[in-house]
């Protein structure tokens, strides 16, 4: 944890269940706050039966249950002047549970609360020692066991900071408890002090209730933007010195799960600091699969990735980078299976098969003076044939979408058709009339418009490009046109409609067309908002992703 000189402020970041933000505290060192204390344990909650000397054992069970109940109250609602008085008569209710079922200090409740007053007061009263109690569910996301961030214009004085010796007064199993937390809650730089002083243990440390992950592989499935994060204005990207101090000091090159760990979570300024100017880490580094990283790269769409490795690597060294793996597959192949974990973010079918196939194109693209495109892997087929194999649901799904579409489409041409036709043969007003060509041009179009959409939705079912056996890479270029050519007919039939009624009441109440008019706008506005995902997701994946993917080549 990170800590300050004698007179060095330190602020207390304090994680709050409800919210994304923490609590910050700042508190000054005062001497007697750190009692001695036995190197053996840490101070744990406390039952009622304490000494003497904080009073409790003075009172009734009722009357502490009693005193539990307000300063829990006074903990929610931030009245600290309220609640001073107890604590500075019963001391010893600083560590004090005040729920039965989590073990809930005064300190935790007040932090739930947002009661920032509340704990800034708790804290002025408490010992360091106090500010790590362990719980029940330790360092869970009530508060976990605060931990200590050094304020950014000053600087680590180890030799006459008395905060140092905190961590010195706690058993081990809490330390390692307290460095697991810190790393899970992105707090590198008391991660990066207690890594200092117990660096062997920590680094071979597995955390019990995280599935025994060591803190490098915990790490190494962060984000970059979480590396990155600056906790200290004259150092900064702690998450990534903590990463590499971790890798070059304990672990090394044994465990290769870390690499593919950076691959798959897209860190590539972690991957870059590992790295250095040794470009042949990257031709030793593989899988219990055979799987180099740039095959990871390829199989996990991490673009950057990608493109690192084939700019800082030499062409022999990309042929064997990119060559097979213990099953025969190439970076093509892999590039050409189905990303699953990512299927759930992508709009429709559509979208995610035009997705795959420009990513597949694009490896293709970088790697074309290879000739993986023709390689077959240990089952005998090309990557292009691998990737039939695995986007055929994705096929089978864009077939039942279209019909879909079709079918829809197909009923409302229908019926706008009818109505068009009908009024055709029953035109209102007079023939004279400037609005009796305007109404007869409209409907025309309203017709014919119609009728066009429904021979588009109909060349779903006639056409072979949908047959059984057949592949399909996206949606019939027929379901572009048919919603285009419905819509002008909704909107022609709306402008006719308008006409009719300026034809009817021309000589009478002119109002009664104004409002119907701007009625008019209101079933065009719902159908724009209705079809705006249709289109929007057609445009999106057809001309400006590809766009982009051409621009990145």
């Amino acid at each position: 944890m990170e800590v300050h000189g004698d007179d060095d402020p330190v602020v207390m970041v304090v994680p709050n269940h409800s919210e994304d933000s923490n609590i910050e505290i700042t508190i000054s060192p005062e001497s007697d706050h750190i009692p001695s204390q036995s190197h053996e344990q840490t101070p744990v909650a406390a039952s009622p039966q304490l000494d003497g000397n904080g009073g409790v054992n003075e009172i009734t069970p009722e009357d502490l249950s009693s005193l539990k109940r307000k300063v829990y109250v006074y903990a929610l609602r931030d009245m600290w002047l309220e609640a001073q008085p107890i604590f500075q008569n019963n001391p010893n209710m600083l560590r004090i549970p005040l729920t039965a079922n989590r073990d809930d200090t005064a300190l935790n409740v007040a932090v739930s609360g947002r009661s920032t007053t509340f704990v800034e007061g708790l804290v002025s009263l408490m010992s360091p020692e106090d500010l790590i109690i362990p719980r029940i569910s330790p360092m869970d996301t009530h508060i976990g066991g605060p931990w200590f961030k050094m304020d950014e214009s000053n600087e680590y004085e180890s030799e006459s900071n008395e905060y140092e010796s905190m961590d010195d007064s706690m058993a081990y199993n809490h330390i390692e408890r307290l460095f697991f937390t810190t790393i899970e809650k992105n707090t590198f730089g008391p991660a990066l002090k207690l890594l200092e002083k117990y660096p062997t243990q920590l680094g071979l440390a597995g955390d019990d209730q995280r599935n025994c992950q060591n803190a490098l592989k915990m790490l190494a499935r962060k984000p970059s933007v979480i590396l990155n994060k600056v906790e200290r204005r004259e150092e900064g990207q702690e998450g990534l010195k903590l990463l590499e101090r971790l890798y070059w000091g304990v672990n090394k090159m044994e465990d290769c799960t870390v690499w593919f760990s950076l691959v798959k979570s897209g860190n590539l300024d972690a991957l870059k600091r590992l790295i250095g100017n040794n470009s042949e880490v990257l031709m030793t580094i593989k899988d219990s699969d055979g799987m180099s990283l740039l095959h990871k790269a390829a199989l996990c769409r991490q673009r950057s990735i990608v493109s690192y490795i084939q700019g800082f690597t030499s062409r022999e060294d990309n042929l064997v980078l990119g060559g097979v793996d213990n099953k025969g597959n190439n970076v093509l192949h892999l590039a050409a299976a189905k990303q699953q974990s990512s299927s759930h973010l992508l709009r429709n079918a559509k979208v995610e098969m035009q997705n795959d196939l420009a990513w597949f194109k694009e490896i293709e693209k970088k790697f074309h003076e290879f000739s993986y495109n023709t390689m077959v892997n240990d089952k005998g087929k090309t990557p292009e044939e691998v990737f039939y194999d695995q986007h055929e649901d994705l096929s089978d799904k864009i077939k039942d979408d279209s019909k879909e579409i079709a079918n829809s489409g197909m009923i409302v041409a229908i019926l706008v058709a009818t109505v068009a036709f009908a009024a055709a043969l029953t035109v209102p007003g007079e023939k004279t009339n400037a609005w009796f060509v305007v109404f007869i041009f409209t409907n025309a179009v309203a017709l014919f418009a119609s009728s066009a959409s429904i021979l588009s939705f109909l060349s779903n079912f006639t056409s072979l490009r949908f047959g059984q056996r057949e592949f399909v890479k996206s949606l019939h270029p027929s379901l572009t046109f048919g919603p285009v050519l419905l819509f002008i007919s909704v909107v022609a039939m709306v402008v006719a409609f308008t006409a009719a009624s300026f034809l009817i009441f021309d000589h009478t109440s002119k109002w009664v067309s104004y409002a119907v008019a701007s009625m008019g706008f209101f079933p065009l506005l719902l159908f724009i908002l209705f079809q705006f995902r249709f289109f929007d997701d057609s445009l999106w994946s057809r001309y400006y992703r590809l766009s982009k993917f051409e621009k990145f080549e």
